[in-house]
């Protein structure tokens, strides 16, 4: 029975592929969808968990987006008074408070907009993974400039070298270079903080803090403390990760929606598929009915060729999703708040397992009604009808 069914299937060759085609872009869909959820999630905590910040100071504004922008290698038009971080680093609790001053330097003729960020020694106690290549050291004096791997890349500059910045017609010499990290890191100018905050016209501002603590179970009295410092604002990497996934999540429920209505329709695809095949056989199904198939093993038959259908469909589906799973993460990337460096997609066995039992699920429902009425059909009555 089997082997009739898969034969039967690729009987209308056309028919069966565009009815696999309809499915498995459904399912494409449906499991990329599910697929970025998980990776987002599992992606965005563990950045946040590796980067050993607890909460971030701000300037007054919007605490997420500016938090979002200063971790992802972002700058800020606003700012904040100095004096605030003498006011972080007096809390006891604070095992590490780390400055940044960020500018953004734009290169029109080039395409590129560079980041020059401002920072001091407690940024290396912060981000210890932070390795310079062979002969590379980090500030020697305020005309050193660190560059990220992909910036060195870019402006062509090696350890030793001299960097001339135009706007400011400083001259800066190139102290080290850091090892390629996968982080927003690479794309950054490192400068020593009174240097960037001289160059672009910052004496006395930053433009973030970033807090590590010495016990994380104190984080909201520590962030209810902080709260009070004039002219900043406090947001913890809690709730910003939070924040990100709950709007993450609602945009993913309407898209989510789209998905299964996308489904829905593909359902019709396999019923139509599976009721015109139904009608052309019904002579067919008249002669095994009158040599001995019983209206069950008919309707076995018939449910069996749609789940048949619906799964290749999902299978198809699942290997289209991980085919084009980049060129999406591309698209949606820019999309998403404080997207993960590393993969936006992760599949697991729940999600794929997920997509292939709603294939056989759209093909139990897209077979049943033909099966039942081709269980139905009077041997004598379909005979006639070929005759």
């Amino acid at each position: 029975m089997i082997g009739l069914a898969l034969k039967n299937c690729i009987r209308r060759p056309i028919r069966t592929i565009l009815t696999l085609c309809g499915l498995a872009v459904s399912v494409a869909l449906l499991s990329c969808l599910l697929a970025c959820g998980t990776g987002y999630q599992s992606s965005l905590g563990r950045e946040l968990n590796g980067m050993g910040v607890q909460l971030m100071v701000v300037p007054l504004g919007c605490p997420y987006d500016a938090a979002a922008r200063v971790l992802k290698g972002r700058s800020l038009n606003v700012s904040f008074p100095e004096n605030a971080l003498q006011a972080v680093r007096h809390d006891s609790d604070v095992a590490v408070a780390a400055p940044m001053f960020s500018a953004e330097r734009p290169r029109p003729s080039e395409g590129r907009t560079d980041l020059w960020v401002g920072i001091d020694a407690s940024t290396l106690a912060l981000k210890p993974w932070l390795k310079l290549t062979d002969g590379s050291r980090w500030f020697q004096d305020s005309h050193s400039v660190v560059l990220g791997a992909d910036a060195a890349e870019t402006e062509l500059r090696h350890t030793g070298d001299q960097f001339l910045d135009p706007e400011t017609n400083t001259v800066l010499h190139v102290s080290g270079v850091l090892e390629h990290n996968g982080t927003s890191d690479d794309s950054l100018f490192f400068l020593p903080l009174a240097t960037a905050q001289r160059m672009f016209h910052g004496a006395g501002k930053l433009t973030a803090i970033a807090v590590r603590l010495k016990d994380p179970t104190k984080l909201e009295a520590v962030a209810n403390t902080l709260q009070q410092i004039p002219g900043a604002q406090v947001v913890t990497m809690t709730e910003m990760m939070g924040t990100f996934l709950n709007l993450a999540g609602s945009a993913r429920s309407l898209v989510l929606a789209l998905g299964l209505i996308a489904i829905s329709v593909s359902t019709l695809g396999v019923f139509n598929a599976m009721t015109a095949n139904m009608l052309e056989r019904t002579p067919e199904l008249g002669v095994m009915r009158a040599i001995g198939f019983s209206q069950i093993a008919v309707f076995k038959l018939m449910v069996f060729e749609a789940i048949a259908l619906s799964f290749a469909g999902g299978a198809l589906g699942l290997a289209l999703s991980a085919v084009l799973s980049r060129s999406i993460g591309a698209v949606i990337r820019p999309y998403l708040p404080l997207a993960p460096s590393n993969g936006l997609f992760a599949w697991t066995f729940e999600n794929v397992g997920f997509c292939l039992g709603l294939s056989v699920f759209v093909g139990v429902i897209a077979g049943i009604i033909p099966a039942w009425q081709a269980s139905r059909l009077r041997p004598a009555a379909a005979l006639r009808e070929s005759a």
